[in-house]
């Protein structure tokens, strides 16, 4: 229930920080600021800092997660982040939500839960040998490489998945980092986790991922790039954790049938939930109670505002 529970303080803490730097970086957009003066003005932007200090929050949240708990349960709970982020632009921004859409987001959830409930994961044997590792990576980054290659050909859609799910595969494995750091930190405090590969390797894997992400927003719809990172990021976590710690799901027929249709579920969810979840947010003069002021000083000249 600990690792349930920051698990979802993780993925809350991520939704705040994705609406906090997409309102500000919407306004700093406005009144055609060179890319210098948009930079000074998100550091000097309240809303923005606090983004930062929740993506903070977040990484620490997701650490002591993956300390308590397995990858098969952390990284997939990490989903709603997507439905944080609707509560959000609903109950702060004052967006209207389709009912659709939270159709899928119940349709995700039930997915989710049905899934941690029937699989049940259980710790395995600990800590990872070199040699697992290094199989476990080179297995990995060969896949990688291959979905890169492949992303250089065909639609945007084509693209975006496939970039989107190679930034999946390198945050499973960037969550692997995570969890085994956390361990060593338990194990041999902060002067030890520093002697360390796991929190180095946290880093890399982090700028990598973030690069790979950039990259298939960039190629193509937001809706084809999400679907595959949330998507194929549960997948590659709940057989990382398999293979390298040793965790352990239900494996009777019944159990691995009802996961595989839990699964299915969920992903579904999250598909839907990309396609029909509100436009991104965009500056635009709107006079109404709703437009969100993100401003210099908390105001906007002239009604002007973020609306959602």
């Amino acid at each position: 229930m600990i690792a349930i529970g920051f698990a979802l303080l993780g993925a809350f803490s991520q939704a705040l920080a994705s609406v906090l730097h997409r309102l500000t970086n919407v306004s700093a957009r406005e009144g055609g600021r060179s890319v210098f003066q948009s930079v000074g003005f998100l550091l000097r932007h309240p809303l923005w800092l606090l983004g930062l200090a929740a993506m903070g929050a977040t990484f620490v949240f997701t650490a002591v997660a993956l300390y308590f708990g397995q990858l098969a349960t952390v990284q997939p709970i990490l989903v709603t982040e997507l439905i944080f982020t609707l509560a959000l632009r609903s109950l702060w921004l004052h967006d209207e939500i389709a009912a659709r859409t939270w159709c899928a987001a119940v349709l995700l959830c039930t997915g989710l839960f049905g899934f941690l409930i029937v699989a049940r994961p259980q710790e395995g044997h600990g800590s990872p040998s070199a040699q697992g590792w290094i199989v476990a990576l080179a297995s990995r980054v060969a896949i990688i490489i291959v979905l890169l290659v492949l992303s250089k050909w065909g639609s945007p859609v084509r693209r975006a998945t496939l970039l989107g799910a190679s930034a999946a595969l390198v945050w499973s494995i960037d969550a692997a980092f995570v969890k085994e750091a956390a361990d060593t930190l338990a194990r041999d405090g902060w002067g030890g986790l520093l002697l360390h590969w796991p929190v180095y390797a946290v880093v890399v894997s982090g700028v990598v991922g973030t690069l790979l992400l950039e990259a298939a927003f960039a190629a193509g719809p937001l809706s084809a790039s999400q679907s595959a990172l949330l998507i194929v990021d549960p997948l590659a976590s709940i057989t990382i954790g398999i293979e390298l710690f040793g965790e352990q799901l239900s494996n009777s027929p019944l159990a691995i049938a009802l996961q595989a249709i839990a699964l299915v579920v969920m992903f579904v969810g999250v598909v839907l939930l990309s396609m029909w979840a509100p436009p991104t947010m965009e500056a635009h003069r709107k006079r109404s109670p709703r437009s969100v002021a993100v401003g210099r000083g908390g105001g906007t000249p002239e009604g002007s505002g973020v609306a959602v």
